[in-house]
Formats: C-alpha cells, sequence, structure tokens
C-alpha cells in the first residue's frame, strides 16, 4: 500500500546556510522534526511539505531561507485572493504527483488555513483513497496522532 503524507511547514526556519539546503532541513518546526526522526526509515510513505511561500514541495527540494509570511504561517494572513492563488497552484502541483503514483492512503496535519491551501484535494483522488486528517486540539496532540500513524508505517 502506498501512503502520502502532506504535512504544513512552520515559520520556525534555520536561516544558515542562506544557500539552499533540503525543507526536511530548512523546516525546523515540531511537525518536521518529528517527521526527521523518521525520515527514511517510512515504508512506502511519501511525504510532501506544504507552505504558503515554496507551495507544496518534497522534502528533499532545496529552498532557500525566505522569511515567513506575516511573521508566523500557523496563523498566515492572506487575503481570499492569495489563498486561492495558492490553492491552484498547488492543486496543479497535486495533480502531478498524483498522475505518477495511485496513494490508497492520505494523512494530512495542517492548521485551518493550510488546509485551505490544498483544499479541492479529494476530488483528485479516487474514492477508494482513504484521507486521515492529523486529530487532537492543538499542536501536541496533532504532533502525537501523526507518530502513532508513522510509527505503524515502519
Amino acid at each position: 500500500m502506498n501512503k502520502l503524507l502532506i504535512v504544513s511547514g512552520s515559520s520556525r526556519l534555520l536561516k544558515e546556510p542562506k544557500t539552499p539546503i533540503p525543507a526536511i532541513d530548512r523546516f525546523d518546526g515540531l511537525l518536521i522534526r518529528s517527521i526527521r526522526h523518521y525520515f527514511g526509515r517510512l515504508k512506502n510513505v511519501d511525504i510532501l511539505i506544504l507552505s504558503p511561500v515554496y507551495g507544496i514541495i518534497p522534502p528533499k527540494e532545496k529552498i532557500p531561507y525566505q522569511e515567513p509570511i506575516s511573521g508566523s504561517w500557523r496563523k498566515a494572513q492572506l487575503s481570499e485572493d492569495q489563498i486561492q492563488a495558492l490553492r491552484k497552484a498547488n492543486l496543479v502541483t497535486m495533480g502531478k504527483y498524483l498522475s505518477k503514483k495511485k496513494y490508497d492512503e492520505i494523512y494530512i496535519n495542517a492548521g485551518a488555513t493550510m488546509r485551505q491551501l490544498i483544499e479541492g484535494l479529494e476530488q483528485l483522488v479516487p474514492k477508494t483513497t482513504k484521507i486521515v486528517y492529523a486529530r487532537g486540539g492543538g499542536i501536541g496532540p496533532k504532533t502525537a496522532h501523526m507518530k502513532d500513524w508513522m510509527q505503524q508505517q515502519l
């Protein structure tokens, strides 16, 4: 079974080096640090990172340091036009990923603001694809839920 993990990047970024480094190393928030612990050991799991600056990107894609939008991606101040433009671009990118590989399950761990940037994803996957959202009230419980999910994929 092929699975896809979509996680939002964080506003906590490593400022150095200024030259591009893999996204999994550049982002340094709790969710990404949790994924780093399992990265490379997850079986049949692809990972994509969602950010309002870089769009939806694979963890090994090299990105430069860039300031977060409005200081925090968790509470990004995005206009409706920005949300729609980012959503459109992200869904095009997702369509390309999904045309190359069929996923039996997609696990999404992103806050309400970030989920808006991939709204409509369900329309791109077969009805047989299970979509699971991180559960819990707040970052801690959602991270714990994601860790449990990742442990099942080892």
